[in-house]
């Protein structure tokens, strides 16, 4: 650490920081990864049910992985530090980026928004009442439940991005608005969703229908319950901690 100035301030400012530095990494690769488990899953379920063709082809994870998670995933890099940020104990040099809290919190996150994803494809596929070896790449039905998995990624992975920006406090405490470029970030994947799903150029591209507003109410709900997971989730890790906050008070 280099001084440039006279004042031992500096020294916290520069702790704060690297702190917030090292969070953001790990917030990054949480938001990254966890999306993958939902792109993959559904095949694996498709494939095990017997489902003759994929719930999402390949150049739709392209357009997810391309056009709507770098932004947002760059945007986190910019988070500000969190509150409590200087109240945890110094991480140990043995501690690596990928530790059993980040690996928890990518499943936690990715089989919540695999699940929403799966059900809607199913769902979708089921109600049509048409058999499995009867779908073609060309039915309409078909073409509907696509288009379903992969709004539902892009919607699960906007409030996914606002559940990662803290690790334990609310993020309803640090303020929905307080990083506007995630929020807009945001948008972008959603709005870039919305042209994939209703201008007949790129319909052609990515054989996707359009969805009606039923159905993005659906897949906001999703979005909704995965946000309210992540946020009981942290609830829970602020009560244990401060439980065993005041236990060792207690014996002091």
């Amino acid at each position: 650490m280099v001084l440039l100035d006279d004042s031992f301030a500096s020294i916290a400012t520069a702790v704060r920081l690297g702190r917030s530095v090292y969070q953001n990494i790990r917030k990054f690769l949480i938001y990254l990864f966890s999306h993958n488990i939902a792109e993959l899953v559904p095949i694996l379920a498709a494939t095990f049910a017997g489902f003759p063709l994929v719930p999402i082809t390949a150049v739709q994870i392209l357009a997810i992985d391309l056009g709507s998670d770098v932004l947002p995933a760059l945007a986190l890099g910019a988070e500000p530090p969190e509150p409590d940020v200087m109240d945890r104990p110094p991480r140990s040099r043995r501690d690596r980026l990928f530790s059993a809290a980040v690996m928890g919190r990518i499943l936690f996150l990715g089989g919540i928004q695999a699940l929403g994803v799966c059900a809607v494809f199913f769902w979708h596929i089921h109600a049509s009442g048409i058999p499995y070896s009867h779908f073609t790449e060309d039915n309409a039905v078909y073409r509907e439940a696509i288009t379903m998995v992969q709004a539902g990624i892009v919607v699960s992975q906007f409030f996914n991005a606002l559940a990662v920006r803290t690790d334990r406090q609310s993020v309803f405490r640090i303020g929905l608005l307080s990083n506007p470029w995630l929020l807009a970030a945001g948008c972008f994947g959603i709005g870039l969703m919305a042209a994939i799903s209703y201008l007949p150029a790129l319909r052609a591209v990515f054989n996707t229908a359009p969805l009606a507003a039923a159905d993005w109410a659906v897949l906001a709900s999703f979005g909704v319950l995965l946000l309210a997971a992540e946020e009981s989730r942290k609830w829970w890790l602020r009560r244990h901690r401060s439980g065993k906050g005041r236990g060792r008070a207690r014996c002091e």
